[in-house]
């Protein structure tokens, strides 16, 4: 399933990596931990992510690798004795919903006990499907401390679940947070496609309207993008499918907007929208910087460090492999790292901030980074041709993308990168 995590700086491969433990951690950043369960019942088509189809799930050796990581990797995110202002903890996947809670506590408790926190003022998030979870399993789930559920619905029409390769029907939905609510869940968020194949402007209007009517605190609303490796890339370089319409999707974005809206949800990112204080915590970490420790197969980190820059690294992709290898030299070894300079970092800020309904804070990013945000006769020059396409608006507080301008964020953010 989609996760709400999608944000992420993507790395570049290093012939020769470097150490990542090098150097003190910046530990006054908020902190988050990322938990990666690559298991699922199956894989959908439009996945790229680091996913094992299989029924058979190590519960307990896939706890004891992931804590046998965090035992070798939590020192790295210190400075001495001081840990980093833990927030969040995210199980991602796969299907983290479908880890036997005990095992999935066994986590929790490591993480906690790890970083000095108490569990009760985290948000812990879990993804679930529906018609995977009951609710003896979610309230197990919350028993254990687990106060946000991340539902991947996706569709609420039947159509376009099955070309989605879901394994649920839209009648699961509502049971689902049925279930999550009589567990005692009162923090749901919800996954929504749109642009997918066959989908009309008007099944899209009536899936927001059936999620509305669910009430969910946070729903998170993206476009279907077509990602290398996946069976429908195959198929669209095949002429098998079509790509997605870019105008289609953007009609579709906007009626997203306006929906939701409508309904009491404040957007906050381009895909993300929220009731009032429920932004999701976890994601607001990559969006602002923070510093996030990614733990199991495949999973990415981000470690800052004192003084400037950072280091970017992630994990082997291959579930057999991370189980083997935990707790060995062998589990030590990382897929990709990467150095990140103070240059590149004020780029990334700027990238993700402006993904970010607030926009860029000009003051607190000048006295982060040392320079206003518009600093470059490149950044000027380009900031007012979005304005004058009314794309951009910058004043003296803040810059930031107009709702239309959300809709060329990538293009906006490479104009604007140093």
């Amino acid at each position: 399933m989609a996760s709400d995590t999608a944000s992420t700086v993507p790395l570049r491969r290093r012939a020769q990596p470097e150490d990542p433990s090098a150097g003190p951690a910046d530990v006054a950043r908020p902190f988050g931990v990322y938990v990666h369960f690559p298991f699922c019942g199956v894989r959908c088509p439009y996945c790229d992510f680091a996913v094992d189809e299989r029924y058979q799930i190590p519960h307990d050796g896939y706890a004891d690798a992931v804590s046998a990581e965090l035992h070798d990797r939590a020192g790295w995110f210190r400075d001495g004795e001081t840990s980093p202002s833990l927030r969040s903890i995210y199980f991602g996947g796969g299907t983290p919903g479908l880890w036997r809670p005990d095992a999935l506590g066994r986590v929790v408790n490591g993480i906690v006990r790890a970083f000095a926190t108490n569990a009760a003022a985290l948000e812990i998030t879990v993804e679930v499907n529906p018609g995977e979870v009951d609710e003896p399993h979610l309230r197990a789930l919350r028993e254990i401390g687990v106060n946000r559920l991340s539902i991947g619905a996706q569709s609420f029409d039947d159509n376009e679940l099955v070309r989605l390769g879901r394994n649920h029907t839209a009648a699961a939905i509502p049971t689902a947070f049925a279930a999550a609510r009589a567990a005692g869940f009162d923090n749901l968020t919800a996954d929504l496609m749109f642009a997918i194949p066959g989908q009309t402007p008007a099944s899209w209007a009536r899936s927001l309207a059936a999620l509305v009517a669910l009430g969910p605190e946070h729903v998170s609303a993206y476009s279907l993008t077509i990602e290398k490796g996946t069976r429908f890339f195959n198929d669209v370089n095949a002429a098998r499918m079509a790509a997605p319409d870019d105008d289609l999707a953007a009609e579709m974005f906007q009626t997203a907007q306006t929906t939701l809206a409508a309904a009491g949800y404040a957007q906050y990112e381009i895909s993300s929208h929220a009731r009032p204080g429920r932004r999701a915590v976890h994601n607001q970490l990559y969006w602002t910087g923070g510093a996030y420790l990614g733990l199991g197969a495949s999973a990415a980190s981000f470690r800052p460090l004192r003084g400037g820059g950072g280091w970017r690294f992630s994990n082997p992709r291959g579930t057999d492999v991370y189980l083997r290898s935990a707790g060995t030299a062998e589990g030590s070894r990382l897929a990709k790292v990467e150095r990140r300079t103070p240059s590149d970092l004020e780029n990334e800020a700027l990238w993700l901030a402006l993904r970010t309904i607030d926009g860029v804070d000009r003051a607190a990013h000048a006295m982060h980074f040392g320079q206003d945000p518009l600093a470059t006769d490149q950044r000027q020059r380009s900031a007012v041709d979005f304005a004058r396409r009314g794309w951009l608006i910058h004043d003296e507080a803040r810059v930031r993308l107009t709702p239309q301008g959300l809709l060329f964020a990538d293009e906006i953010a490479a104009s604007l990168w140093a």
